[in-house]
């Protein structure tokens, strides 16, 4: 599961940080993991900017975001 994402536009040889489409939604951590990633995929494409010239920088979660006193 991704914890969050970066969105980069490439133009003219530099790049930019691109927005996304500013959606307001969080997650019910209290449901099935199952709908956690679920929910989680569909959000994500909703807020994609779009476009040939943007990339994603994705962070994936792990162990110490899910137990930090570990």
């Amino acid at each position: 599961m991704i914890l969050y994402s970066q969105f980069w536009r490439v133009d003219a040889g530099r790049t930019y940080n691109a927005s996304g489409t500013g959606l307001d939604w969080e997650l019910d951590w209290t449901a099935p993991w199952e709908h956690l990633v679920e929910e989680s995929h569909t959000w994500s494409l909703l807020e994609t900017p779009v476009g040939d010239d943007i990339f994603v920088a994705p962070t994936w979660i792990d162990r110490t975001d899910l137990y930090p006193e570990r």
